[in-house]
């Protein structure tokens, strides 16, 4: 009786296969809209982050700064994808502080949505938004 060899597939190099990233991103954790009141704070309360901070337009968060202790990222909302996207991303350190990073993040989060932040006034920054605990607003 002879027997046939079954071929087996080659074991794969592990260090070759993709493998999930541990730690979910901060843009795949988001909704495909505006953020809503309680979600911001659930995003502000994440383990994984410093801090978020809206970016409203019009009542709706359309843009966040999110920050680590390493970075800052600028998250802008397309409406025309219904996607979150980094219009900017700055390492922290070095000659880099943070409050540098925020505006830098910020004013391309404003460039992102059409809007030009050297025209911006006191009146229409963003930033005002204030969710409270229970969702109201």
């Amino acid at each position: 009786m002879q027997r046939h060899a079954r071929r087996m597939s080659p074991i794969r190099n592990a260090q070759a296969v993709p493998r999930p990233n541990r730690y979910m991103s901060v843009i795949d954790s988001l909704p495909s809209r505006p953020l809503e009141p309680q979600e911001l704070l659930e995003l502000n309360a994440a383990d994984a982050l410093e801090m978020a901070v809206p970016i409203e337009d019009g009542g709706r968060v359309t843009g966040i700064l999110v920050a680590t202790a390493s970075w800052v990222k600028g998250l802008g909302f397309d409406p025309g994808t219904g996607s979150w996207t980094v219009v900017e991303a700055v390492s922290l350190g070095g000659e880099v502080e943070r409050v540098d990073a925020l505006q830098a993040c910020e004013a391309e989060i404003l460039r992102f949505r059409g809007d030009d932040p050297e025209e911006m006034t006191a009146a229409d920054a963003p930033g005002t938004y204030e969710p409270t605990v229970d969702g109201s607003e």
